[in-house]
């Protein structure tokens, strides 16, 4: 299932992120954290130049004015605030196994940076994927390098990517640009932790309806309450 409306929410959110980042950038760096005596904050030049490179050319263009362009990206979605339920009928699939490895990182439509991670499914609880075949997942932020030898990065310091080898659950969308990939559901908060068997730990943030109705659970009372929803709601949903 796909909903190329999607797609652009990323790429929008991205955008705005990075315009304001480009606000906050010194020496190429744009954080919210970053302290920097008087005398070496950007001019209102730099800034201005720096945000007319983003608008016209994207994190290429931010790059090659600053050689190596650093912005922080906030990938948690405020549009969409599922709960548990709602989260698991939207879900084009659902799926229990490991992250296996790192792949690369993909531009896309020149402002949001996400990496590919294989994922090899243990258990399909919902949608159509071949179980004998690792599948990819996408995720917000990460870093390109171009072929001029600059470089652009978008870091997410509210978003923990994976550990390889660890044990999660995804709840997935597709996207009808990219439908050899799939994205989390409901962004971050379609991820969950269940490595340790006595607590899930999800990826989204505290407020949100899905991490406080999954707060406390061990891994098995989690994955009875994912099979029955997806007994219920059988049908790949369409995200967002």
């Amino acid at each position: 299932m796909t909903n190329h409306k999607t797609m652009k929410r990323f790429v929008m959110a991205s955008a705005i992120c990075l315009v304001a980042a480009a606000c906050l950038a010194i020496s190429g760096k744009g954080s919210g954290s970053l302290q920097q005596p008087a005398a070496q904050q950007p001019s209102n030049d730099d800034i201005i130049a720096l945000r007319q490179a983003i608008r016209q050319g994207g994190l290429r263009a931010a790059a090659k004015l600053k050689g190596h362009y650093v912005a922080e990206y906030n990938p948690h979605w405020d549009w969409g605030q599922f709960s548990f339920e709602t989260l698991n009928k939207n879900s084009a699939a659902v799926v229990v196994g490991r992250f296996t490895k790192k792949l690369d990182p993909r531009l896309l439509e020149g402002l949001a940076i996400y990496t590919d991670y294989e994922f090899t499914v243990d258990e399909l609880v919902k949608g159509d994927i071949k179980q004998t075949e690792p599948i990819v997942v996408t995720l917000p932020g990460g870093r390109i390098d171009f072929e001029d030898g600059t470089s652009a990065e978008l870091t997410t310091p509210s978003f923990e990517h994976p550990l390889i080898g660890r044990a999660y659950t995804l709840f997935l969308m597709r996207e009808a640009a990219l439908p050899s990939v799939f994205f989390l559901a409901g962004g971050p908060q379609g991820m969950f932790d269940i490595e340790d068997s006595a607590a899930v730990r999800s990826r989204g943030l505290p407020q949100q309806p899905t991490v406080i109705e999954t707060k406390g659970k061990n891994r098995e009372s989690f994955l009875k309450d994912v099979r029955e929803l997806a007994r219920k709601w059988p049908k790949p949903g369409k995200c967002c």
